[in-house]
């Protein structure tokens, strides 16, 4: 009989789902997500590995559970710091520098997925680009703003949120391949927003 770490099953439950997620995001940080096993964070936890499958059915559920728990408000933060007072141009170039500076400087998350998203199952990748929501709104806001206010192409939806994915994707790249991602920051940053205001700009 497991050991009850709260009041009732149903606390305890909670409990330790929260813990292993914490525990996941601690060893996926130090560790990396491939050289991290399931045993590891078992072990963080005080559980067993068979015990951990009655929460997660494998690791790629533990990543996406993780993200479900945590991306969607980072998304709904950004998505709430943008100056709706700026040009749309502005504001959209805003929204990218800051998911730049998130993907680069968070410690799991950020770098995690920039690394890893492309090695996940299709399914894991439909739960985390569900995990994106808020911020693909606050995207489409934006860039239907910008088209009706002739600041903007009208290019295919998809085509135009994939240009910026892409945009933000290669500049955290080349700042995580950088010996000094920060020293280096202003310069990408403000090289992808003139890549991108002139690339998406009317």
């Amino acid at each position: 009989m497991p050991r009850i770490r709260a009041g009732n099953i149903e606390q305890h439950k909670e409990l330790t789902r929260g813990q292993i997620l914490e525990a996941a995001q601690e060893l996926f940080s130090e560790q990396g997500y491939q050289e991290t096993a399931l045993g590891d964070i078992a072990a963080s936890v005080g559980i067993g590995r068979t015990t951990l499958y009655e929460y997660f059915k494998d690791k790629e559920d533990l990543l996406a559970s993780l993200v479900d728990e945590t991306l969607p408000q980072v998304f709904r933060e950004m998505a709430e710091q943008v100056d709706a007072s700026a040009s749309f141009l502005d504001q959209l170039a805003g929204l990218a520098v800051s998911l730049t500076e998130w993907v680069v400087t968070d410690p799991t998350l950020g770098l995690l997925l920039h690394r890893e998203v492309p090695r996940l199952s299709d399914e894991t990748q439909e739960r985390i680009l569900s995990a994106h929501a808020d911020l693909s709104k606050e995207y489409a806001r934006i860039y239907r703003g910008g088209v009706m206010g002739g600041e903007m192409r009208a290019l295919p939806w998809d085509l135009a949120g994939r240009f910026v994915q892409d945009l933000v994707m290669s500049a955290s790249k080349v700042l995580l391949d950088s010996e000094d991602p920060q020293k280096r920051m202003r310069e990408v940053c403000d090289a992808m927003v003139d890549f991108l205001k002139n690339g998406i700009g009317a």
